[in-house]
């Protein structure tokens, strides 16, 4: 009965491994762009505080999910680089300096249709993510709400091409819309809330400066990821 029993075992472990190399998937230099779905059941971005799109919220929405690659091209205000933008459940997220090789400077930006966009942006002497916050002569937000309807500018949704995401961005530059922003730029505080947004500015400077100050954690892992999709999709500088 002993011998009986270890056959089968020594057959099902065979019939296993068959099996596992069967079914095991072949290797892919870089993954395809996969579609997001639009079924308005879709799940949409969380319930979240008022006001302004924080830094910290669009950090943790960008984290929220894994990142699907859109595409890699130019960017409104950028020259030599080019930006690689991604999305997932909740936002698109633009890595504005996508280069093979790290720089002495960090742009991401955060578009989230039911909050609005953030961007941040860092510089140091040295690769942005091997330098703690101290090391930052330049650390910066930028807040502003969701494009209302006046300024004309297309819809904003998950579902962008990178061409359409690229377009909205320059067109919602060009539409000189309210926001607000802070930080440090060149080891100097600088800070404000544009247009009808001023009053806005003493709430948007208490909610952000713990984060100005010290960086948090969701911000260096923002970072991580976003120079691993890079080694992948990025390019060198453009001459």
């Amino acid at each position: 009965m002993r011998q009986s029993f270890g056959r089968w075992q020594v057959l099902l472990a065979l019939m296993f491994l068959i099996s596992a190399c069967a079914v095991r998937p072949k290797p892919s230099v870089q993954p395809a762009p996969r579609a997001v779905p639009t079924d308005p059941a879709w799940p949409v971005v969380r319930p979240s505080e008022s006001g302004l799109y924080s830094a910290q919220e669009a950090l943790l929405d960008v984290l929220s999910g894994e990142l699907q690659y859109i595409g890699t091209g130019r960017w409104p205000g950028v020259e030599r680089l080019r930006a690689c933008a991604f999305r997932n459940q909740r936002v698109l997220v633009v890595n504005a300096y996508c280069s093979l090789h790290e720089t002495q400077a960090f742009r991401v930006e955060v578009y989230s249709p039911q909050r609005g966009r953030v961007r941040i942006y860092a510089e140091t002497s040295g690769v942005v993510s091997s330098r703690p916050r101290a090391d930052y002569f330049t650390f910066m937000v930028e807040s502003s709400p969701p494009a209302a309807a006046a300024a004309r500018l297309p819809a904003l949704t998950l579902a962008l091409p990178y061409e359409d995401l690229r377009r909205y961005e320059q067109q919602r530059y060009e539409a000189y819309l309210p926001g607000c922003y802070g930080g440090e730029q060149n080891d100097r505080p600088v800070g404000g809330c544009l247009g009808e947004l001023a009053p806005e500015y003493t709430e948007w400077s208490a909610k952000h400066s713990a984060f100005l100050e010290q960086a948090n954690q969701e911000w260096y892992m923002v970072i991580r990821k976003l120079r691993a999709l890079a080694t992948l999709y990025g390019t060198d500088p453009v001459d």
